[in-house]
């Protein structure tokens, strides 16, 4: 399935298992951030 491209298999445990997809999803969602800001900056410098 596609979203189990957005879960880490990391060997630390968690309590509850919510807890290790809410970890990674939100470790994706953070990179996914930087990244597009990094992509607009460069654009907006580039376009200027």
């Amino acid at each position: 399935m596609w979203w189990k491209d957005f879960i880490s298999h990391e060997s630390r445990e968690y309590k509850f298992k919510i807890g290790k997809t809410l970890a990674s999803s939100l470790a994706g969602f953070v990179a996914g951030v930087v990244f597009a800001s990094i992509v607009w900056i460069i654009a907006l410098l580039i376009f200027r």
